[in-house]
């Protein structure tokens, strides 16, 4: 069943210091190395803007799904002989990488850790193109990095402490912390599990429409986006009416309305983009032939729902039975090595060695 209460932190309790509860936890004896996985996550409500830029919190709640196929694989190490520490992406050395080494400042002051680490990550879905690349590459950071200090990830998920550090790294990244269907609660950015990934046999079919990183961040863009588009307040003010939708989707099973919910966010976020001065457009003609095709495939009686984020790249929500359907379709708009079928999939764990 949907989860309608979640369990509360000892932070929200206000028995203990988060921080501090952490570090009692879980003693800080650096296992050396720890390599994570997190798939990317795909708000079907839609997070967009902050109304704290500082401590990364969102303006609005999100509701999202995690997906099994798309993600990053990160390993850290604690090296004792380091001096600074090393970051590689994709094979490319990235060691002024900012949030990173914040994320891992973090993971230090938490753990009571003095050592400098070497982090090679790769992720296994475009970076920068409105895939949801830092999201997974931010989950899997700290998750490697908590397991490599020595601490149970799966027991610091359920802390404040540790959520605002995955946050700060990215804002919707606290999603991918858990798999399935995932809330982050707009009071307080913390993230709770709705449904897990075996509970309702979805999929989303993912359309690459482009190649290369986007030209505007989604944080430069949430931020242009607040400061001088007249629908931001608009967008604010409606959004929590479509989380309630959501919920009272997901806990009747029903696709459709999931579905439909979630292509009514999308639309109002992209209105409100597109209303910003400069207007922000991340479509591109591409991106409207794939919605063309989903309206049609409902239209034909397949049952298809389209999403996109601060990107060009169409997510088609569908059932299993319906996923080689759409992807068919799609071939229309996108060669077949674009495409891909994807599950619901895990939260981020720990690989083993």
């Amino acid at each position: 069943a949907v989860v309608s209460k979640y369990a509360t932190s000892s932070a929200r309790h206000g028995t203990l210091d988060p921080a501090a509860s952490l570090r009692m936890t879980h003693t800080a004896t650096p296992t050396g190395t720890a390599t994570a996985w997190a798939g990317i996550n795909i708000a079907l409500v839609k997070y967009w803007g902050k109304r704290d830029a500082a401590a990364n919190l969102p303006a609005v709640g999100s509701l999202s799904l995690t997906l099994a196929e798309l993600g990053t694989r990160t390993t850290v190490t604690f090296d004792p002989t380091l001096t600074d520490d090393r970051f590689e992406l994709n094979g490319v050395a990235r060691d002024d990488d900012a949030r990173v080494r914040a994320l891992l400042d973090g993971v230090r002051r938490l753990r009571c850790l003095d050592r400098r680490a070497r982090v090679v990550s790769r992720n296994h879905v475009p970076t920068a193109s409105g895939l949801a690349s830092s999201a997974s590459g931010a989950a899997a950071l700290a998750v490697a990095a908590w397991a490599a200090s020595g601490g149970d990830p799966t027991v610091a998920r359920a802390d404040a402490a540790f959520v605002d550090l995955v946050r700060r790294g990215s804002g919707s990244a606290p999603r991918s912390l858990y798999g399935g269907l995932v809330e982050l609660d707009r009071s307080d950015g913390q993230v709770h599990p709705v449904l897990p990934p075996e509970a309702w046999n979805l999929r989303m079919v993912v359309a690459r429409l482009a190649h290369g990183p986007k030209a505007t961040s989604s944080r430069e863009g949430m931020a242009r986006t607040a400061r001088t588009s007249p629908y931001y307040a608009a967008w604010i003010a409606a959004h929590p009416a479509d989380l309630v939708e959501a919920r009272a989707a997901i806990e009747a099973r029903d696709l459709a309305r999931l579905g439909t919910v979630m292509e009514r966010s999308t639309a109002r976020m992209h209105a409100c983009m597109l209303a910003a001065d400069p207007p922000l457009r991340y479509w591109n003609g591409r991106t409207l032939d794939a919605l063309d095709v989903v309206a049609g495939l409902r239209a034909a009686g397949v049952g298809a729902w389209a999403t996109m984020d601060a990107g060009p790249h169409v997510k088609v929500l569908c059932a299993d039975a319906d996923a080689e359907a759409v992807r068919s379709a799609l071939c229309a708009v996108a060669p077949e090595d674009d495409l891909q079928i994807t599950r619901p999939g895990p939260g981020a764990h720990v690989e083993p060695r």
